[in-house]
């Protein structure tokens, strides 16, 4: 479903560009901090249990379907160990029988990791804003590259705290579609990086991203990670 990612087919482009991957799990409940609660506490095993090399959770800002969804999200080293978790296993059946709340599982979905970012250091209890853009892409290559592009330029032009990754899609409402998700602090210095896609330097870049997607759909939330190997 495409409300899933708004936070990857291209399964042969995959295939021979072997990446990370994550799965997604749309969340949706009215007792949001008890999820949380309940994520921050459970997150660590569950992740250990299927070889996750990060495990968090996102609520929404902007974009999302349901004021009510919440996105939790698993990162592994490959697809195979992503696809592997999606069934569930003992350890995670065990910890999910601990949340007392009322929710939906709304949507399960795989995504690779295609390109990632440095700029922002993922750290257990720490909260970061995204800003998720879901677009058509013709040429994946081609729009990693650009992306790539307009990340240096950020990254010379004082926002070397704002960082760029790109996931493609292989199940639901976003097979066949692409990713890209901007990463800061806050939703301040998201907004700021933003801003100043008017400036000189940053318009040659911004243009080549743009030329090279048709945007389906974007979504903005604050992450927090409960889980890192």
């Amino acid at each position: 479903m495409m409300r899933t990612i708004l936070f990857f087919g291209l399964i042969a482009w995959v295939s021979v560009h072997a990446a990370p991957a994550m799965n997604v799990y749309t969340i949706n409940t009215a007792d949001q901090s008890a999820y949380h609660a309940w994520a921050r506490a459970s997150g660590p095993a569950m992740g250990e249990s299927v070889n996750a090399s990060l495990v968090g959770i996102c609520k929404p800002i902007t974009g999302a379907y349901n004021d009510d969804d919440l996105y939790a999200y698993m990162f592994t080293d490959t697809l195979a160990d992503a696809l592997a978790a999606l069934p569930g296993n003992d350890v995670m059946k065990a910890e999910v029988a601990k949340l007392e709340i009322s929710r939906k599982v709304m949507a399960r979905e795989v995504l690779s990791l295609v390109k990632t970012q440095s700029a922002v250091t993922l750290k257990v209890g720490q909260t970061d804003a995204i800003w998720n853009t879901l677009a058509h892409v013709p040429n994946v290559d081609a729009y990693v590259k650009a992306v790539t592009a307009m990340e240096k330029a950020f990254h010379k032009n004082g926002f070397n705290d704002v960082g760029i990754q790109i996931f493609v899609g292989h199940s639901g409402g976003v097979s066949g579609m692409v990713m890209s998700g901007v990463i800061a602090k806050t939703p301040a210095r998201l907004g700021e990086a933003f801003d100043s896609l008017g400036e000189s330097w940053a318009k040659g870049p911004y243009k080549a991203v743009v030329a090279k997607r048709k945007v389906a759909r974007g979504l903005s939330a604050m992450c927090e990670t409960v889980y890192v190997k």
